[in-house]
């Protein structure tokens, strides 16, 4: 059953093709809060655009070395015409590079249209009330690329859709510490769903949570959380965890399909509902309350009985590199095991990691 996820997210630029080919139009999503209710409301498949292993993209992109490894390797694929099947882009903002490269690519007119969702970082009347005009102004936009309007009705399915998608993942996610699931295999449940059309995604999920294989037996290895953003990284720093004798039970990616797991409730109108379901509830640097973010790490490091937290930070990424040493302050203060890991998504990157892990896995025993 999980290898179908992993498939799938391995074959994502198949599966895409495949969806353009059979008559439905792809909408790239660079970042985790862009509202994929929209898109999928208009006809459309949302698609996160997914860092690739191959490091050399990062070169191949052209930008400065000392800018975010996601946004260069991104680029590079772009470059390379990987995403040749995407007829639009919406891009979140969270920092000058992700808000700035799209102004490249659109120069570069790699893309036949690119969107800015402007998210205000406060969750007030205020803020809900502006964001609600951004999120009409973009279904409009999205309609207009579409040939179908987007409206009330179609939006409430859409929502429906996704919130069955967070509910599936939650379950998946309390029931996976006591499960036989790898940590590898949880991570390509989650990216899948970044990938696939969520009908899918939701039909793979419910056949998964009825199979889920059993945990193993007198597992002795010591339990981590890890915290990432690169799915390729984390791939890696699992593989060294596991090396030294632990077994990842839980995680916490910041742009996977869980984030606004809470689901979103519809209140009135259903544009203003979507807008208050998006503010504040992704934790994104700068757009989520730091003491919220530390108490959900530690919370859920409780209910999976992690006895020690790995925090993956991609170099250059100065919004996570600044979340941290935030954080760094409740997790002393909660006396919380934790290792904090920067580094590029390289081979000889990787590598160097072998020692710390080992360090810290030893100061855990």
């Amino acid at each position: 059953m999980i290898e179908a996820f992993k498939e799938k997210f391995e074959k994502r630029h198949q599966v895409a093709r495949q969806i353009k080919k059979d008559g439905k139009k792809i909408v790239g999503c660079f970042y985790g809060s862009v509202p994929r209710e929209l898109v999928h409301s208009a006809g459309m498949v949302p698609v996160q655009l997914v860092e690739d292993g191959n490091y050399q993209y990062e070169a191949k992109s052209g930008l400065l070395p000392y800018l975010c490894g996601m946004s260069k390797n991104l680029t590079g694929q772009i470059d390379d015409k990987v995403f040749d099947y995407v007829d639009a882009v919406m891009v979140s903002t969270v920092c000058d590079t992700n808000r700035h490269v799209p102004d490249i690519w659109e120069r570069n007119k790699v893309f036949p249209k690119i969107w800015i969702v402007r998210a205000p970082i406060k969750a007030d009347d205020e803020a809900v009330s502006y964001y609600t005009r951004e999120v009409r102004r973009l279904s409009e936009e999205l309609g207009k690329l579409s040939g179908k309007k987007v409206t009330e009705e179609d939006l409430r399915e859409s929502i429906a859709l996704y919130n069955e998608n967070r509910a599936l993942l939650r379950k998946f996610y309390e029931a996976r510490p006591v499960s036989g699931v790898s940590a590898e295999e949880a991570v390509y449940v989650f990216a899948s769903a970044l990938v696939l059309p969520v009908e899918e995604h939701n039909a793979l999920m419910k056949k998964l949570l009825a199979n889920l294989p059993p945990a193993p037996v007198r597992d002795q290895r010591t339990r981590l959380m890890l915290c990432a953003l690169n799915i390729n990284m984390s791939l890696e720093v699992i593989r060294l965890a596991e090396k030294y004798g632990a077994r990842v039970v839980t995680d916490d990616f910041t742009h996977n399909a869980r984030y606004g797991s809470e689901e979103i409730e519809i209140n009135g109108d259903v544009f203003t509902s979507l807008a208050r379901g998006y503010l504040r509830k992704i934790p994104l640097p700068g757009m989520y309350a730091f003491e919220q973010r530390a108490k959900y790490i530690r919370d859920l490091m409780e209910k999976s009985r992690a006895e020690g937290l790995i925090y993956l930070i991609q170099l250059y990424c100065d919004a996570y590199a600044m979340e941290y040493s935030v954080l760094k302050e409740y997790f002393d203060r909660w006396n919380l095991p934790h290792l904090k890991i920067e580094a590029e998504d390289t081979p000889l990157s990787i590598e160097q990691l072998n020692v710390r892990v080992q360090s810290f896995m030893e100061s855990l025993m």
